[in-house]
């Protein structure tokens, strides 16, 4: 399930292979875990990579401002397309996360299509439609996935910004309906299931979910943020 979003993939990786759960580190050989063996990509996509993933919304202000300000994401730019339609495209410096690798947003925007991991959001301000994230309703986007040095630090941070906070790093997932296991489509709407649905929460420290921190942004959006260095 964790696997649901393109900029967690390679993060999900890095994190199980090196003691997602310090606990289990017989995994080698387990057909629990199965490490990929794939060769070479195929020639014709080479050079290939994920740049940005979007987000629809109806709220582009408070998106921005939680996103630049809470999260630390630069703003790239603004694109005006109409009067009613907007793009917007964010993400974070690329030289290092140190800060010492600080790029204005006409350089971003410059280096826009060699960047990864950006954030577009797409606003049509007439719309009559109420968005439905994934939080409220199981659909086809799991969440957003961020890495940060300390998620401790982190959940203090968010929550002095006050944040909505789905899960705490302390806390294990414990219930089987509510925001989290919808974005996880194991909620209300994948019915019953009641055994499949406690299987997975015990061999939830498998990957470490047990300490994932999930919060969400002003639409509803899971964002799961892992540490970097688990």
């Amino acid at each position: 399930m964790h696997l649901l979003n393109p900029l967690c993939l390679a993060v999900f990786i890095i994190q199980a292979t090196n003691a997602c759960n310090p606990t289990r580190r017989d995994i080698e050989g387990s057909d629990t875990f199965v490490i990929g063996n794939d060769g070479p990509a195929p020639a014709a996509t080479l050079g290939f990579a994920t740049n940005h993933i979007g987000l629809v919304t109806t709220r582009l202000d408070e998106m921005k401002t939680f996103y630049r300000e809470v999260l630390g994401m630069r703003l790239l730019f603004d694109a005006h397309i109409t009067l009613e339609y907007t793009v917007t495209y964010l993400g974070y410096s690329q030289g290092g996360r140190n800060g010492t690798g600080f790029q204005s947003g006409a350089e971003l925007a410059a280096a826009k299509n060699n960047l990864w991991g950006l954030l577009e959001l797409q606003q049509f301000n007439v719309s009559d439609d109420r968005l439905i994230a994934s939080t409220e309703r199981t659909n086809t986007f799991g969440h957003v996935g961020l890495v940060v040095p300390d998620t401790l630090k982190a959940e203090e941070w968010f929550r002095s910004k006050d944040v909505n906070i789905l899960k705490s790093v302390t806390e294990p997932l414990k219930d089987y309906t509510g925001p989290v296991p919808n974005a996880f489509g194991l909620g209300e709407f994948a019915g019953l299931h009641l055994a499949a649905k406690k299987a997975l929460i015990d061999a939830q420290g498998l990957i470490g979910l047990d300490r994932f921190l999930m919060i969400a942004d002003p639409d509803g959006n899971l964002i799961e943020i892992q540490q970097q260095d688990a």
